[in-house]
């Protein structure tokens, strides 16, 4: 699977999702440090009034996945900071997701 990055500023990044034990904390805390970045774009688009496109709220569902996968893991695998890191980023996706919800009303039809 590939994460891909493409904020407000037009950066195309990627990283690519490693399967099973090639995961390592560096690469973790680069997933980390790209995927808070991406959310962060997704974020500004929100509050500025815009929707969240397809293309965001997908990468945003990969992301869940992603990290349930990894949490679900040998906690071995992950050390606690990152774990909490982890759980963090899965938190703010949520945040995003239902704060979007609240932030973007349809436009009402005045009678």
């Amino acid at each position: 699977m590939r994460i891909s990055d493409e904020s407000a500023e037009g950066l195309n990044q990627a990283l690519d999702l490693p399967s099973g034990d090639l995961k390592n904390d560096l690469w973790m805390e680069e997933y980390l440090n790209q995927s808070n970045s991406r959310l962060e774009a997704i974020a500004r688009k929100v509050h500025r009034g815009e929707q969240i496109d397809c293309d965001s709220r997908d990468w945003m569902l990969n992301q869940v996945d992603f990290i349930v996968e990894s949490l679900g893991t040998d906690t071995d695998d992950l050390d606690n900071p990152l774990r909490s890191s982890l759980l963090q980023l899965i938190l703010a996706i949520a945040n995003l997701n239902h704060s979007s919800r609240y932030e973007i009303q349809p436009a009402t039809e005045e009678s």
